[in-house]
């Protein structure tokens, strides 16, 4: 079979791939397997939250409280830090005393000003820490929600959930009242399922019994967890040619089924992503992979998709799906053909 041909075959074959929901689950309770902190480290963490208090202090305190409060050791756990991304415990055998010391390596002091978060960015590095951990896993996200660098954070959550359905995002806010933005953020990606659970890291900070409580809501809900019916939708086999953004004849048929369902689905929007492989410098391949974005959605408005149903984004060569090279530090032609596609996910 013919190289063309066999790809035509397998990009119809993966076209459209649907996270359906299985409704409630019939466990009664909803308890973890593997847990992670997942800690905001950006320069709006190191303000005031409360004279004299720091964010970031609230933040390492809730932590060790609810670290000694966790019920026994029979989990995979791991603490990971965002703005920048970070790696303080790595995913393995919850050991209380090791994750108290990685606690304590947080820094108490890091500069303020010119560091942004990315907070959608560090949502994503979940990805390859969940990958490592099977059963349910419950994510205790502490952050006061100030993203201001990147692309949706609740998309991320939403992406996130869809793939790994046995995940349950906790949030422990730490944001002052006034920061309506980081509080609208976190109360988004708290809703998105029945099992979440959101304080205030100030009440927490404050109160041992809620500690407590906390602990014995995140670590075995008493809720049924109802899982989204469709969360994401992945448009596959749609691969650009090296330094090229026009879509090939052959990959029409793919598109036309992607238009079919979003005409089917006429309450949910879409984000369509660009990517590219490592060739080229940083700048060149981002202006590509928004162009190759642009691309599909301009054969969608065609077919009578709605632009305000969808919205274009890029990543450059940042996102890769294979490896651009053999581990002998040689091109992997193979690979960069994966990497030069687009993509398409459910955001509403």
């Amino acid at each position: 079979m013919k190289m063309g041909k066999k790809m035509r075959i397998m990009g119809l074959a993966l076209a459209m791939v649907m996270t359906m929901g299985l409704g409630l689950a019939s466990a009664v309770d909803w308890c973890p397997d593997n847990f992670i902190f997942l800690v905001d480290q950006s320069g709006s963490m190191y303000m005031h939250f409360g004279d004299p208090v720091y964010k970031i202090a609230v933040a390492k305190k809730v932590l060790h409280d609810v670290n000694d409060q966790i019920p026994g050791t029979n989990y995979k756990a791991a603490l990971e830090l965002f703005a920048p991304v970070q790696e303080l415990y790595p995913p393995g055998p919850y050991d209380r005393a090791a994750m108290s010391k990685a606690i304590n390596t947080i820094k108490d002091d890091q500069e303020i000003f010119n560091r942004l978060t990315p907070m959608a960015r560090g949502i994503m590095s979940l990805d390859p820490v969940l990958a490592k951990m099977s059963g349910k896993t419950a994510v205790i996200l502490v952050s006061d929600g100030m993203a201001d660098l990147g692309t949706d954070p609740v998309a991320e959550a939403r992406a996130i959930y869809a793939k790994y359905p046995n995940v349950c995002i906790h949030i422990v806010a730490v944001a002052d009242k006034k920061d309506t933005k980081g509080i609208a953020i976190l109360t988004a990606i708290n809703k998105m399922s029945p099992c979440s659970v959101m304080v205030e890291g100030l009440t927490l900070y404050d109160d041992k019994a809620t500690v407590e409580k906390f602990v014995r809501d995140v670590f075995c809900t008493p809720k049924p967890v109802e899982r989204p019916k469709e969360e994401v939708m992945i448009l596959r086999g749609i691969h650009f040619d090296f330094d090229k953004y026009n879509i090939k004849p052959e990959w029409a048929v793919v598109l036309d089924e992607g238009a079919q369902t979003l005409t089917k689905r006429p309450n949910i929007k879409v984000i369509v992503e660009g990517h590219t492989d490592s060739k080229g410098t940083d700048a060149y391949n981002q202006k590509l992979s928004e162009r190759r974005a642009h691309a599909v959605y301009n054969y969608f408005i065609k077919k009578g998709i709605k632009a305000d149903r969808m919205k274009t984004i890029g990543y450059g060569e940042s996102r890769p799906k294979a490896s651009n090279t053999n581990p002998n530090g040689s091109d992997n032609p193979e690979g960069r053909a994966i990497n030069r596609r687009v993509e398409l996910k459910v955001v509403q």
